[in-house]
């Protein structure tokens, strides 16, 4: 799945990174996920969110330098090696990965971003993995009733 990740970079204090959350909680937006990276006096923020209408209306108004890139949100099980497989998969398709985080797990399953170079590209290699993850080994009663 495709969604839009917003990418904020600003002086890495911590009143600057409130003074942003509190311009979106006071603009009503929700956030999904937050990642911050300080680099060599920066501070580079990434958001998603339920609402990127809101989200951009609040940026804009606040007047903050951001940009916008599509992500991948990829669900796969809560288990080790999850992730490098689907990482394999994208970096087999011929895709660079330019950021990675994790969304959210509930014990069952997780929900892990992934920037790349080609978005729909990756899009494409997913439902192609998401596609043989559907297929479920049949139990033993089910072979035997054949």
């Amino acid at each position: 799945m495709l969604v839009t990740e917003f990418v904020i970079k600003t002086g890495s204090s911590t009143r600057n990174l409130l003074w942003i959350a509190e311009i979106l909680a006071e603009s009503g937006v929700n956030l999904t996920t937050v990642s911050l990276d300080r680099l060599e006096g920066m501070a580079c923020i990434r958001l998603l969110t339920s609402d990127e209408e809101a989200c951009t209306r609040a940026l804009m108004k606040a007047d903050l330098d951001y940009c916008t890139r599509e992500v991948l949100v990829a669900e796969v099980e809560d288990k080790p090696g999850q992730w490098a497989k689907i990482a394999r998969k994208l970096a087999d398709g011929g895709l660079e990965i330019l950021s990675s985080y994790l969304l959210s797990k509930d014990g069952k399953t997780a929900q892990v971003v992934f920037a790349v170079d080609d978005p729909k590209k990756g899009e494409k290699i997913l439902s192609q993995t998401k596609a043989k993850k559907i297929k479920k080994k049949k139990s033993k009663k089910q072979r035997k009733k054949k």
